[in-house]
């Protein structure tokens, strides 16, 4: 979600805003959002939510796609976080 805003920040999107459309989205199911924990200190504060579409033209679960799909993302950006970021 981070990532997400400072996109939406250029094109003079506030956060209140991006979360009012994300919410309405999440609600008619049009995309999932999930919550992430991280323990280092570095990201107290920082928002880790994961969104991702939920496809409905897909021939296997879409909410299971979506779940996967926010896994892999997560998944990801945390590897590239953890290898790159030192505490000192």
């Amino acid at each position: 979600m981070t990532e997400l805003y400072a996109s939406l920040e250029r094109c003079k999107i506030n956060t209140e805003e991006a979360d009012r459309a994300l919410t309405e989205l999440e609600a008619e199911g049009a995309v999932m959002i999930r919550d992430h924990f991280c323990a280092d200190p570095h990201l107290t504060g920082v928002d880790l939510r994961v969104v991702a579409l939920v496809e409905h033209n897909e021939a296997q679960d879409p909410q299971v796609s979506a779940i996967r799909q926010i896994d892999e993302a997560w998944n990801k950006w945390l590897s590239e976080y953890l290898a790159n970021h030192r505490c000192g």
